[in-house]
């Protein structure tokens, strides 16, 4: 396996950025590839120092790109254009410099938690980009999230990149959803004892309904942390 850090000046964040990839090390010319996101005050390190990252991508022969984001919420704020970044930067370079493929069919996008929202709402708005999209306890509502106790981000700081009404409402997944991700699969798996559990209930009714059999939901043992994420993971490279 090759372990790769990147780390470049962005145009879009005016900035240096970190990217961690594992490329499997079989001499493909390009690889089916997984864009794997980290939640709250991760980085691009996160999936590598609490799975098996390394060994799954080895197992299933499946490059994985995990980009550092910061706290950005994976989102277009005043202070750091996110969203725009990984979509009309990220993707375009990292494609430039490794061996991954550019094929829809072969591009897939997951994450946990603000990751888990962050690959639902990348993955939704380009399905021309991702066939599959999968999140492990993702933020399904980002209104109840802002106001649930147990929530890790002070409501400034949600405030800052959710700055209106207006910003919330197109950012909410259920609005997202549009008759464009019909051929997309998706699934989300949630432990049964997550703080946002009945979140992602609703959101699974909201899907089953919408979407239909190309939809997948997971209930499984377990809460809002990397333990769950780590047991569950890997149900995302089988399903891949």
């Amino acid at each position: 396996m090759a372990l790769i850090n990147l780390s470049y000046r962005t145009n879009f964040l005016h900035t240096y950025f970190k990217t961690t990839a594992v490329i499997p090390d079989t001499n493909k010319s390009s690889y089916q590839t997984l864009w794997l996101l980290h939640g709250y005050t991760g980085d691009d390190s996160a999936w590598i120092r609490h799975t098996n990252i390394e060994k799954l991508a080895r197992k299933y022969e499946i490059a994985v790109i995990m980009p550092e984001a910061r706290n950005a919420f994976y989102t277009d704020s005043d202070f750091i254009p996110y969203y725009s970044y990984f979509v009309d930067e990220l993707i375009p370079k990292i494609r430039a410099l490794l061996p991954v493929s550019t094929a829809v069919s072969d591009n897939y996008i997951a994450g946990s938690s603000m990751g888990g929202y962050g690959a639902l709402k990348i993955g939704l708005k380009n399905p021309d980009i991702f066939s599959k999209v999968a999140a492990l306890s993702p933020i399904t509502d980002i209104v109840h999230f802002r106001n649930n106790p147990e929530t890790p981000m002070a409501t400034n700081t949600f405030d800052t990149i959710f700055d209106s009404p207006d910003k919330i409402a197109k950012n909410q997944l259920v609005n997202i959803v549009s008759n464009k991700n019909y051929g997309q699969k998706i699934m989300t798996i949630c432990g049964n004892e997550d703080y946002m559990y009945q979140d992602n209930i609703d959101f699974k009714n909201f899907m089953t309904q919408k979407i239909g059999p190309n939809y997948t939901f997971h209930e499984v043992s377990g809460n809002h942390s990397w333990d769950t994420w780590t047991a569950n993971i890997e149900t995302i490279f089988k399903w891949l």
